[in-house]
């Protein structure tokens, strides 16, 4: 849901869901700490049974991630065209750097019951790894909590974003008792734009986000059960008329 930005800093990392799943920003750790800092590779890993699917969709299944998807993390962060859409530094493409990213994130589905980032598989006779999905929480503004997605090229423009967005708003709205929900995406992300509009946030305009200036979005608890209930097409076609952002405005007051 979008795009630019991979682990950046976050009470536990967030990503603005993108191009069907480039996010914007990355994972970090618990109060503000990376989830991959520097030089930090010596985090042991629990070696645990696999992990079972705590949430379902029509298309996908959502699971903690855990040490057996070392390899389908280190093979996404290794493909050209993903990485094109990240801005930031965290090389997930380097083994060592996974082997801590999963220690991290181990502690933050802990610290942080019903958040995360989270392991997307597309169902089927041989479930597929598509990429991730998440819930975070946002650095920038405490007690607030950011969306976000990254799923591997072959997945784009089938309507997962979409799909796994739903998902994830229902979690946070029906389940969790979150008030709002935000995202943000880089201004040239159009597909990420598209796919925030087609799950009913609201655009607030451009404003400074780690760094760098980014759209960002809002949804309300309050909205979502009519939201929900419209047709993604005619979500889509809403979405798609809406006019390019604006240049970089003064933070709205909330």
């Amino acid at each position: 849901m979008s795009t630019g930005r991979a682990p950046g800093r976050s009470h536990a990392g967030p990503h603005p869901m993108g191009h069907e799943g480039a996010p914007a920003r990355g994972p970090a750790g618990h109060e503000g700490a990376p989830l991959v800092p520097p030089g930090s590779v010596d985090v042991p890993i629990d070696r645990g049974a696999p992990m079972t699917a705590w949430a379902r969709s029509r298309r996908l299944a959502l699971r903690e991630f855990g040490p057996e998807d070392h390899e389908a993390l280190v093979r996404m962060h290794r493909e050209p065209r993903l990485r094109a859409h990240l801005v930031d530094d965290y090389p997930l493409h380097d083994g060592e750097v996974v082997r801590v990213f999963l220690a991290r994130i181990a502690q933050v589905y802990r610290r942080h019951e019903g958040l995360g980032i989270w392991h997307a598989s597309v169902l089927g006779p041989q479930p597929e790894f598509a990429g991730w999905f998440n819930l975070m929480p946002m650095a920038e503004r405490p007690g607030e909590v950011e969306i976000g997605s990254r799923l591997l090229p072959q997945f784009w423009g089938g309507g997962l974003a979409v799909e796994g967005g739903e998902l994830l708003l229902d979690h946070a709205f029906d389940r969790l008792g979150l008030g709002r929900v935000w995202g943000v995406c880089h201004p040239a992300n159009r597909a990420a734009q598209a796919v925030l509009g087609v799950l009913g946030f609201e655009p607030l305009g451009v404003m400074a986000y780690d760094g760098g200036p980014a759209c960002h979005y809002r949804v309300a608890a309050s909205d979502w059960p009519a939201l929900r209930a419209q047709p993604r097409g005619a979500r889509l076609r809403r979405a798609l008329r809406r006019p390019a952002p604006a240049q970089p405005i003064e933070e709205p007051t909330t």
